[in-house]
């Protein structure tokens, strides 16, 4: 899981760059490398959950993200990642 940490200084370079990360971020998708991206409602931070297979690739793939060179970032390996991404049906029957 990475975290993210957005400047307070959000510089027009930085919002010039958001349509490019956005295009990363879907091809990560598409591949299986990104699980889930989560911004803050403040705008200060963002969440990231990979998958990777060695933390080089991990740091790979950080590293090509377009906004990556204007924010501080962590990472911590976790174990493993829940989600409900469909609630099931119920039937009256």
């Amino acid at each position: 899981m990475v975290e993210f940490i957005i400047p307070d200084d959000f510089t027009e370079e930085m919002s010039e760059t958001i349509a490019h990360q956005r295009l990363k971020v879907d091809y990560y998708f598409y591949n299986g490398k990104l699980l889930a991206y989560t911004l803050a409602a403040d705008r200060s931070k963002l969440w990231a959950i990979f998958v990777c297979h060695s933390e080089a690739e991990l740091v790979n793939l950080i590293e090509n993200l377009p906004m990556t060179k204007f924010m501080d970032y962590t990472y911590h390996q976790v174990l493993f990642h829940e989600m409900v991404t469909k609630f099931p049906t119920f039937s009256l029957n």
